[in-house]
């Protein structure tokens, strides 16, 4: 079929990383037993949800009230203001403006 481009010397250590893997996990499991089932139970967990999830089968649209739909578009709108914000900020002759802007603002309400 196919060539293997691996030389043995590489086959060999990837085989002996393997197995240090293994050993470790059985001596950690041997000295903490107690972690090595709590890992177990958040995997089998991970396992039950994730088929609990994917069998939702029948589930409904539910379309979102006006006002939800309002505010998502708000928020939309707001952080693509912002990304042009940064991107004007970049710019030297716009950001010493807006510090210009800045402090001057701030010596009018420090002198009031």
């Amino acid at each position: 079929m196919r060539e293997s481009n691996v030389e043995p010397g590489t086959l060999q250590l990837i085989l002996d990383q393997l197995e240090e893997l293994v050993v470790t996990l059985i001596e950690e499991i041997r000295e903490r037993p107690s972690v090595a089932l709590a890992v177990l139970a958040a995997v089998m967990g991970a396992v039950v949800g994730s088929a609990l999830a994917a069998r939702g089968g029948g589930r409904r649209r539910v379309v979102p009230p006006a006002r939800v739909a309002r505010g998502a578009s708000r928020v939309g709108a707001a952080s693509e203001l912002m990304g042009l914000g940064v991107r004007l900020m970049q710019n030297p002759i716009v950001r010493g403006f807006v510090l210009a802007s800045v402090q001057r603002q701030f010596r009018r309400r420090l002198r009031v």
